[in-house]
């Protein structure tokens, strides 16, 4: 009735030679019932931490960070945003999930989508030529949100690099080290370390005979394994990226095999 009111006065004291200005007031009594309605809610992606929570998480950063801390390494922060030129084709087909922002100082920007490409810009802004570092922070990713498989939009990330000329594989090893103990002293339970090498997979799109100019889309679809079944992949490959079927299938022998 409140309503019905408001719109009821807005057209009898609405001069006929005005009817332009109705859309307007309408507009207005619209938007301030729809204030009177809305009820406050977190944004799709993103989650509150209680406080409870928040003493779990910051007891579990803590223990990693003793633990990086214990094999030398040193951390840094970087912000929450870069230059778009920076994060772009960087990613491949994930680059779509690159939250920009609006223009509002001269520059084109967008929030980081991992700490692993702000780490590069870091260490060639400020000339380091070697660095063992660990930056733990938040990133964001404009992607389909399911809680369940514990995606979101807003998440944390724990990264540890070693950048620099050493001996073969050393860096390597003693990153596997530190993870293992950081798993070891959360007391996660059983746990299983996967080792991405880029040299392994460049091998088997060339032994399945794959289009090597689609290797990056290639690769993206692979990385979706650890979320679904091969059989998707497979079939995202043939149908979607042009992958021939024997390819794919001689493809996924491999990097199936455990």
């Amino acid at each position: 009735e409140d309503f019905s009111a408001q719109l009821s006065f807005v057209v009898d004291s609405t001069p006929l030679g005005k009817l332009d200005a109705y859309p307007k007031a309408l507009k207005e009594v619209l938007e301030t019932k729809n204030e009177t309605r809305r009820k406050p809610k977190v944004p799709k992606g993103a989650r509150d931490f209680d406080p409870w929570q928040m003493k779990i998480r910051s007891n579990c950063i803590a223990t990693i960070r003793k633990v990086f801390q214990t094999h030398g390494a040193v951390e840094i922060d970087t912000p929450v945003f870069e230059l778009r030129e920076t994060l772009m084709n960087k990613y491949g087909e994930e680059s779509k999930l690159i939250y920009d922002l609006a223009d509002q100082g001269g520059e084109l920007l967008s929030l980081r989508y991992d700490l692993t490409v702000p780490f590069a810009r870091f260490c060639a802004t400020k000339s380091i030529q070697a660095i063992k570092r660990f930056h733990i922070g938040k990133v964001y990713r404009r992607e389909n949100t399911q809680a369940s498989k514990g995606r979101f939009r807003e998440f944390y990330q724990c990264d540890i690099d070693i950048a620099g000329k050493y001996d073969l594989m050393l860096p390597d090893a003693d990153c596997l080290k530190i993870l293992a103990q950081a798993l070891s002293t959360l007391d996660v339970g059983p746990f299983e370390i996967k080792v991405n090498n880029r040299q392994l997979l460049d091998a088997m799109v060339d032994i399945s005979k794959c289009d090597k100019a689609k290797y990056k889309s290639i690769c993206s679809s692979i990385d979706k394994l650890d979320k679904l079944p091969w059989e998707e992949v497979r079939k995202e490959l043939v149908e979607l990226k042009g992958i021939a079927p024997e390819s794919a299938d001689m493809l996924g022998k491999m990097v199936l095999k455990r």
